[in-house]
C-alpha cells in the first residue's frame, strides 16, 4: 500500500478543489477560489467560468469568476448560446481545444482581454444534468493541450458543476431561524470564563482576492501609480499588523511560563525573517492579485518540512512554523484589503487549531471569544496566550460549524466548556447578572467591603 502524503502539488491541489466547491460560501467566492486552484492544477495563465443567465431576449454566457485577466476587463463579457468557441461549446456539449484560437472562425474576440497573448485554448462544458449551465475556458501562451490535459480538465469542471448544484439547492431552501438553530454544544476548556459574541470565522484567500480584484479595478491605468499603490498596500498591511501584534505579545509574555515566552520570542523573529520579507517583497512587486501571491508565499513554507531530509523533530518544528506563516500571510492579505481581523467583540470560530498568530491578532482586536471545532492541545502557545490573555475559549466542540453561522450569538463558556449557539433571553440574562456579580466581587462599590472611599 502506497500513502500518498502532503507534498504532491497537484493531488493537495486536486483534494482542495474538492473541498473549496463543497464550501459554504457566496458562490462568487466559490467560483475565484475554484479558478485560483485550477489555474495551479493545470498549469495555465487564464481560467474563466462562463454561467448562463436567462433575460428578456434569451440567453447569455457572461464571465462570472476568472484568474488572469483584468477584473475591469472582463465585467461586460457575454456570448449568446452559439456564439464564438464558448457559446459552441455550451451548445454542443463537448469539450474543444485550439492551438491558435484567433485564428478559428469560431473565435470572438474582445480586445480588452488581451486574449491574442494567451491563444493556446481549452472550453469545457459545466454540465448540470444534461444541461450545460457554464463553460470553464481555459488559456495560455504555449503547449497546445495534450489529450491527458483534456481529459483532466474535464474532471476538475465537475468541481464547478457541484459548486453551481449545492447554491441552487441552498437557494431553494428555506432557511432556518435561529431559533430552531439554537444548541447547546460540548467541548473542552482552553481558558476560562464566559462571553457573548457574534460568529466571525477568519476570511480565505480566494475571498480577499476577489475583494483585491474589485479594488484595483477602481485603481488608475497608469502602470506606474497601480505598482505604487500595490506596494504601498502590501507595506502598510504588514507593519499595521506587526505593531498589533507586538502590543499583543507585550501583554501575555508576563503571564506565561518560561517555554511559551521562549516559544513567542521565536515567534516574533519570524516577522523579521529575511527570506520572509523578500518572499513578500518578490511576490508585491511582480503585480498581480496580492492576496494569491500571499497564498503562493504561504505554500512555500508549508511544503519545505516535506522536501527536507533532517530529522523528524526539526521537520515537526517546520511544519508548525509553516502554519504560523499561512496565518500570518492570510491576516496581511485581510489588512490588504481594509479587514482587520478578527474583530472585536466577535466570537472567532475556527475549524482545526488556534495558531498563536490568531491568537495575538484576537487579543489585539479585543475579540470577545474563541471556540474551536478540533480537539486542541491545551499547552500549546495559541491557547496559553488566549489564557493570558483571559479570552474563554473552547476546542473539540462537535457540530460547531453545522450549527453556527456568521451573524449568530453564540455563548462561549469557558469553564465548562460549552458553546451555546443562539442562546435563549433567559441564559444571555443569567450570563448579564453573573458579569454583574462577578465585576462588584473584583471592585466593591466605594464604602463596601474595601477601603474607605476618598473623601473631598
Amino acid at each position: 500500500m502506497q500513502v500518498h502524503e502532503r507534498g504532491d502539488a497537484a493531488l493537495e491541489g486536486v483534494l482542495r478543489l474538492i473541498d473549496e466547491a463543497a464550501r459554504p460560501r457566496p458562490l462568487s467566492e466559490v467560483l475565484a477560489a475554484l479558478c485560483a486552484e485550477v489555474s495551479q492544477i493545470v498549469g495555465c495563465e487564464i481560467v474563466s467560468i462562463y454561467l448562463r443567465e436567462k433575460h428578456d431576449d434569451g440567453e447569455d454566457l457572461r464571465i462570472a469568476a476568472n484568474v488572469g485577466f483584468p477584473a475591469g476587463a472582463i465585467q461586460k463579457i457575454r456570448l449568446h448560446v452559439g456564439e464564438g468557441i464558448v457559446g459552441h461549446v455550451a451548445q454542443k456539449l463537448r469539450p474543444v481545444s485550439v492551438e491558435l484560437a484567433p485564428t478559428d472562425p469560431r473565435f470572438k474576440a474582445f480586445p480588452e482581454l488581451g486574449e491574442e497573448r494567451y491563444p493556446i485554448f481549452l472550453a469545457v462544458p459545466l454540465l448540470v444534468g444534461r444541461r450545460a449551465e457554464g463553460v470553464m475556458v481555459l488559456q495560455r501562451s504555449r503547449e497546445r493541450w495534450a489529450a491527458e490535459e483534456v481529459v483532466l480538465a474535464t474532471a476538475l469542471a465537475s468541481s464547478f458543476a457541484y459548486a453551481l448544484e449545492r447554491a441552487r439547492v441552498r437557494r431553494s431552501e428555506v432557511s432556518p431561524s435561529k431559533e430552531s438553530r439554537r444548541a447547546r454544544l460540548e467541548g473542552e476548556s482552553l481558558s476560562p470564563g464566559s462571553e457573548l459574541g457574534r460568529v466571525e470565522t477568519l476570511p480565505t484567500f480566494e475571498g480577499l482576492a476577489a475583494r483585491w480584484a474589485a479594488m484595483e479595478a477602481e485603481q488608475p491605468a497608469d502602470v506606474g501609480v497601480a505598482a505604487t499603490w500595490r506596494a504601498s498596500r502590501v507595506k502598510d498591511a504588514f507593519e499595521t499588523l506587526v505593531r498589533d501584534l507586538s502590543k499583543a505579545r507585550k501583554k501575555v509574555a508576563p503571564k506565561l511560563d518560561g517555554a511559551q515566552r521562549t516559544a513567542l520570542e521565536s515567534l516574533a523573529l519570524l516577522e523579521s525573517d529575511s527570506r520572509f520579507l523578500e518572499m513578500l517583497a518578490e511576490e508585491g512587486a511582480k503585480g498581480g492579485n496580492i492576496p494569491l501571491a500571499l497564498r503562493k508565499v504561504a505554500r512555500e513554507y508549508a511544503q519545505a518540512p516535506y522536501k527536507s531530509t533532517v530529522a523528524g523533530s526539526v521537520q515537526g518544528w517546520l511544519a508548525e512554523r509553516a502554519e504560523e506563516v499561512e496565518e500570518l500571510c492570510l491576516l496581511i492579505a485581510a489588512r490588504s484589503v481594509g479587514e482587520r481581523v478578527p474583530t472585536g467583540n466577535a466570537a472567532l470560530l475556527v475549524p482545526e487549531r488556534l495558531s498563536a498568530v490568531v491568537a495575538l491578532a484576537a487579543v489585539a482586536h479585543k475579540t470577545a471569544a474563541i471556540a474551536v471545532g478540533n480537539s486542541v492541545e491545551a499547552n500549546a502557545l495559541g491557547p496559553a496566550i488566549a489564557r493570558a490573555a483571559g479570552v474563554p475559549a473552547v476546542s473539540g466542540v462537535g457540530g460547531l460549524f453545522a450549527w453556527a453561522r456568521a451573524g449568530d450569538v453564540v455563548l462561549v463558556e469557558g469553564d465548562e466548556g460549552v458553546v451555546r449557539v443562539n442562546p435563549t433571553a433567559t441564559q444571555i440574562a443569567r450570563f448579564r447578572q453573573k458579569e454583574r456579580v462577578a465585576r462588584e466581587t473584583v471592585s466593591p462599590p466605594p464604602g463596601e467591603g474595601g477601603e474607605e472611599p476618598p473623601r473631598g
